[in-house]
This record gives structure tokens, sequence and C-alpha cells, in this order.
């Protein structure tokens, strides 16, 4: 039976594992053993340029960010949240499907757990799957006429006082609409994906609910 998705690439974690050995080799031996699944299941594997380079993991095609938003139908992302959210900045701009596998100690959008992926996975690729559509945020920080930062967020964008002692004077826009006015130590804005973790983090119960990209 031929899979659903064809092209698949593989994303380990994003900070470099140079300095931790047992680490690497526990990343590189997982993302062996994904790849060597997917061949079995018909697909072909394109390793992320950054997991290529942390782990050493050779015998697969090797790709950029670029080229893996231009040519795979999946992303499989291996890690804690923050290697997901930084794969979903990356590739929201081709609108590449991604898949979490929680690798890491984190694991509210890699919900997925290593040692099941094998089940959890197979049904996936062969097509039986609902596909969840996540918000993001495009955030600007302005001083004046001035833009002093821009990010693409999926989870939160925080806004601190940083060095300074006193607290910060804001004014808060959405989409262009005046919000409010406020003096804080900072601010956090969070989409829906964001402010579940928090809350769960915080011990609450949350709804999961279909997010649908605006």
């Amino acid at each position: 039976m031929n899979p659903t998705f064809r092209k698949v690439a593989l994303i380990g974690k994003y900070q470099r594992l140079a300095s931790d050995a047992a680490a690497r080799e526990k990343s590189r031996l997982a993302l062996q053993d994904i790849g060597q699944f997917l061949i079995e299941q018909g697909c072909e594997v394109l390793l992320e340029d950054e997991s290529y380079e942390n782990t050493g993991l050779t015998g697969y095609e090797v790709a950029t960010t670029e080229e893996i938003g231009m040519h795979a139908e999946l992303a499989l992302v291996v890690g804690g949240d923050g290697t997901m959210l930084g794969a979903g900045r990356e590739l929201a701009r081709y609108r590449t499907p991604l898949v979490g596998i929680n690798g890491g100690r984190l694991g509210f959008v890699t919900d997925i757990a290593l040692e099941d992926y094998r089940s959890a996975l197979a049904p996936i690729l062969h097509g039986d799957y609902e596909e969840d559509e996540r918000p993001m945020m495009r955030a600007r920080v302005i001083r004046g006429e001035e833009c002093m930062f821009e990010a693409l967020a999926l989870n939160d964008v925080v806004v601190n006082r940083g060095s300074t002692s006193g607290m910060v004077e804001l004014r808060v826009e959405v989409g262009g609409v005046f919000v409010s006015n406020q003096r804080a130590d900072g601010l956090i804005v969070a989409s829906p994906t964001g402010s579940t973790a928090y809350a769960l983090s915080a011990g609450g119960r949350c709804c999961i609910r279909r997010c649908v990209a605006g």
C-alpha cells in the first residue's frame, strides 16, 4: 500500500549537541530508527541540514528548510516543544504539515510519545488522520516610527523590560486596532496554542479545539 505522504522530512533538535555526547547519540539513534521506519513504509526521507550537522546521520538526502518547504509533503519533528515551535516558524510560509514526536522534556505540541511513534505514524502516513490548523501571530515592537523587532510566533510573543529597573509603558494594538495602554514589567500575548500550554502548565484543564488559520 503506497503512503499518502511520499516525501517526508525528518527534523531533530535545533540546538547543537556537540557538548553532550550522550544526548547527541540518543538523538541520532531516534532519527535513524524513525528514518528506517519511513523507508519501510515506502516514503522518501529528507533529513534537515541542521539535524545532519548535529547528529552526523548519513544515508538520507540532506535538505535545507527552504528545500523541505518546497518539496516535502510532511515534516516529522523529533524533540520537545521548542523544536516544534522553531520548525513551525520556519515552515509556516510553505504550509508544510507537521507531526510532533516528543523526544524532549515538554510535550504540549509534540504529543506523540517516542516509544509509540510506530503505531501512531503508520495510519497517518497512509491517510488516516485529522488535520488541526493552528493560527500564528506576526508581532512588531515599534518605538516612535522605528520597528525595533518583528517575528512570527506559533505560541506566544513576550515583551519585557529587559535590564530596565522600572516598568515599561506599552501601547497595545491588534490588527492596527488600539486595545489598551499598559504600564507593567512586560506583556505576553498568546495564541490559542500558547494559552492552552500556559493553562496546562499551571494545572488547568483545557478543551482541544480545531483552530483554523485566518
